[in-house]
């Protein structure tokens, strides 16, 4: 089975204080994994060393074979990871399909340029169309995305994150802040968008988590506490103890 992603004895400080302990994880190709654990256990800030925007104190990552391990957001992003954070991150002003064909640009390496109409660029075109009615957002397209609903914005950055059909796609509570309603739409959304590739995501709705993961790793201060299938951190003592427990209340 090919391995996806690989952390080892991955370290992050911040000055004197350790946040990430030593990770190891491996990530299998396909797989629909789910970070888990109690407010201020590292997992952001192990999405950012995945993804580059912090470079780690010690340890290795390496995606599909090749070593990641503090290189730049922008070469990791090429190489086929694509993310989401927190905070919904979008160009407000721009319209909804803009938005999208800047992602495509960008991941297909389109550099900005005062001699070529990208309205002429067929290929970055039919992808951000693709784009477009794969997140529902199609009679939405001309409209700025700051005017969008929340979901609306959410669905919007989903998109911008698969734009150059990564292998791998890292979302960072995607779920936050919706309705029920809202929710059940955002999970098939993202089952239909991260069929065939692998998936990694940070989400503290156990309803998504075990609707949708594959695997399970809790991160409890930095560390991996377990990672093992869901319904056997469902039942690990240890897990309840330190997270699953604590919201069942």
């Amino acid at each position: 089975m090919t391995t996806a992603l690989q952390l080892k004895d991955v370290a992050k400080s911040f000055g004197n204080t350790q946040i990430i302990r030593d990770v190891d994880l491996d990530i299998a190709h396909g797989e629909l994994h789910a970070m888990i654990g109690p407010n201020g256990a590292g997992k952001s800030t192990l999405f950012n060393l995945i993804s580059g925007k912090y470079h780690v104190s010690g340890g290795t990552i390496s995606f599909y074979d090749s070593e990641i391990t503090n290189k730049e957001p922008y070469e990791i992003s090429r190489m086929g990871l694509g993310r989401s954070f927190q905070v919904t991150n979008i160009f407000p002003r721009m319209s909804v399909y803009e938005n999208l064909r800047c992602g495509v640009l960008w991941s297909t390496g389109h550099r900005y340029s005062f001699w070529h109409l990208v309205n002429r660029q067929r290929d970055v075109n039919e992808r951000t169309e693709e784009v477009l009615e794969m997140i529902g957002l199609t009679g939405r397209r001309d409209v700025p995305a700051g005017m969008l609903s929340y979901s609306d914005q959410r669905a919007l950055e989903i998109g911008i994150t698969i734009a150059g059909d990564p292998k791998m796609i890292m979302l960072d509570e995607p779920t936050a802040g919706m309705s029920h309603s809202e929710t059940e739409q955002a999970v098939a959304l993202i089952r239909k968008v991260s069929k065939g590739k692998t998936l990694v995501m940070v989400e503290h709705d156990m309803g998504v988590v075990f609707d949708l993961a594959d695997k399970i790793s809790v991160l409890v201060y930095g560390e991996i506490i377990a990672s093992d299938a869901p319904q056997n951190i469902r039942n690990n003592a240890a897990v309840q103890e330190a997270y699953l427990g604590t919201e069942q209340h």
